[in-house]
């Protein structure tokens, strides 16, 4: 198993999901990454573009006897994660008010453009999401990372969108996420870096609060986790920006047309759906995504 610019943290388990025998070898461009939380096979530290292309060069014109064996083991992987997939299939396709975070991030990925960068913002609207949509090209995704820091997508989508002013940038945040770094829209405004806007609004810190929930039960753990409920489009209005709010999944993808439309036109966009915060990602839900 190769391991490419990835460290084995909650995500991945810790490195514990593979298996004990397996051969693991890891590249990464910081040292202190390769080999943490799980031994490994073997280490490569270096630029991951140049060490790939070395590793294509070594082994072009030779023989690997194993490919077929492994080939067998990759499509039962493939079959897995299909059957995964379908299993959710009922949520993407939920008609249900409040909406389903699920059916946001179905209707995202089939919204998304073929340049569009898409940023993630937030707890389980990065969890969910991650399920469901997938950027048509290489380095087009972005989220908080291993410490699920909070507030990076503003500042993300202002990067993003002036290192490449020609690509759509679509950010989707948590409404506890917008809160934090949101007011930088004005900034977008100012400089005419134009940014599509989504923000799945449960009116709560929703993946925290789901685990307090779990520990505390339901008198306990929604204390200090529920937000109000706030009107963002309004928020997009008032900076000279397009707004629109989103109660119902049949508008979605109309909302989110005319959104891009606006940032088409050279001003940001908001659209604000309300979601359901009694929905959550399953790894949420039984908190096996922090074991």
């Amino acid at each position: 198993i190769v391991i490419v610019g990835t460290p084995f943290d909650f995500r991945m388990g810790y490195g514990r999901r593979l298996g004990a025998d397996a051969t693991v070898v890891q590249i990464d461009m910081d040292y202190r990454t390769v080999g943490k939380n799980r031994d490994i096979s073997f280490g490569l530290v270096g630029d991951i573009g140049q060490v790939l292309a070395s590793v294509l060069a070594a082994t072009t014109g030779t023989t690997d006897n194993g490919a077929k064996k492994r080939q067998a083991w990759l499509d039962e992987l493939r079959a897995a994660e299909q059957v995964a997939y379908e299993k959710l299939m009922p949520s993407f396709k939920s008609e249900n008010v409040p909406i389903n975070p699920y059916r946001v991030a179905y209707e995202l990925n089939e919204f998304l453009a073929d340049d569009t960068i898409y940023i993630g913002d937030g707890g389980d609207v990065v969890t969910i999401t991650a399920q469901a949509v997938q950027p048509h090209q290489p380095g087009h995704w972005m989220d908080p990372g291993p410490l699920g820091t909070l507030g990076v997508g503003v500042p993300f989508a202002m990067a993003a969108k002036y290192a490449h002013p020609e690509k759509e940038v679509l950010c989707y945040f948590g409404d506890g996420a917008f809160t934090l770094t949101g007011w930088d829209l004005e900034t977008c405004q100012r400089f005419k870096l134009p940014i599509l806007g989504v923000i799945g609004n449960n009116s709560a810190m929703n993946q925290i609060r789901c685990g307090q929930i779990n520990k505390y039960g339901a008198e306990r753990g929604n204390v200090g986790n529920l937000l109000g409920d706030v009107e963002f489009e309004k928020f997009a209005e008032m900076l000279g920006g397009y707004g629109e709010a989103v109660r119902d999944p049949k508008d979605i993808r109309p909302a989110l047309d005319r959104a891009r439309e606006a940032v088409r036109g050279g001003t940001s966009a908001l659209v604000n759906i309300w979601v359901d915060r009694e929905e959550w990602a399953p790894g949420t839900r039984n908190q096996t995504m922090y074991k």
